[in-house]
C-alpha cells in the first residue's frame, strides 16, 4: 500500500489586530530570504543547514533533521512574492507566498505538495481541512512570529 501523502496550504494574516510591530512586505520578504539560508532558526525540526551554493535567487542547501542524513533542497526566490523549497528526492515542494487579501492586508501562505514533512496520517484516514489548517497554520504563525522577533531585536533590517 502506498503511503498517504497530504497536500495542503494554510494562510495567515501577517499583522492581525493588536500585534506589534507591524511588519512590512519588505521585512517579511527579508525574513523569508533568511529562512531559505538559515532554516534552523525558523523550523524547530531542522537541526542544521549547510548552504552548498547561493546565487541570490537560487539556494542549494543540505538540511538536517536531527541525526538523519541530510535532505538536499533547491530554493528559488522570486523577490517579494514566492519562495519555492524543492526536496526532489523526497518528492516534496513547499511554497511560501506573500500576498494581500481583498482588504490590502498582508498574508503569508505556506503550501505543501507531495506531503508534509514530519506529518504521518494514521492508517488511511485523511485529516480534516480544519485539522490541517490548525496544524499547518501553526508553522505559518511561527514563521511570522520569528520574523517579528528578528525585527524587534534589530537583527532584520531593511
Amino acid at each position: 500500500m502506498e503511503k498517504l501523502r497530504v497536500n495542503f496550504a494554510a494562510s495567515r494574516h501577517v499583522n492581525p489586530p493588536g500585534v506589534e510591530p507591524r511588519l512590512s512586505e519588505e521585512q517579511v520578504w527579508k525574513g523569508l530570504e533568511l529562512k531559505a539560508r538559515e532554516p534552523e532558526n525558523f523550523v524547530a525540526a531542522i537541526s542544521s543547514c549547510d548552504v552548498l551554493s547561493d546565487t541570490g535567487t537560487k539556494v542549494t542547501r543540505a538540511v538536517y533533521f536531527g541525526n538523519n542524513p541530510p535532505m538536499k533542497e533547491e530554493v528559488e526566490l522570486h523577490h517579494g512574492t514566492i519562495a519555492y523549497f524543492d526536496a526532489a528526492a523526497a518528492g516534496i515542494r513547499i511554497t511560501n507566498v506573500l500576498s494581500y487579501d481583498a482588504n490590502s492586508e498582508l498574508v503569508l501562505t505556506v503550501s505543501f505538495a507531495g506531503g508534509i514533512p514530519g506529518f504521518t496520517p494514521v492508517g488511511e484516514l485523511h485529516p480534516s481541512p480544519h485539522e490541517l489548517n490548525r496544524d499547518v497554520g501553526v508553522g505559518v504563525e511561527l514563521t511570522i512570529e520569528r520574523i517579528r522577533e528578528l525585527v524587534k531585536e534589530g537583527e532584520l533590517v531593511v
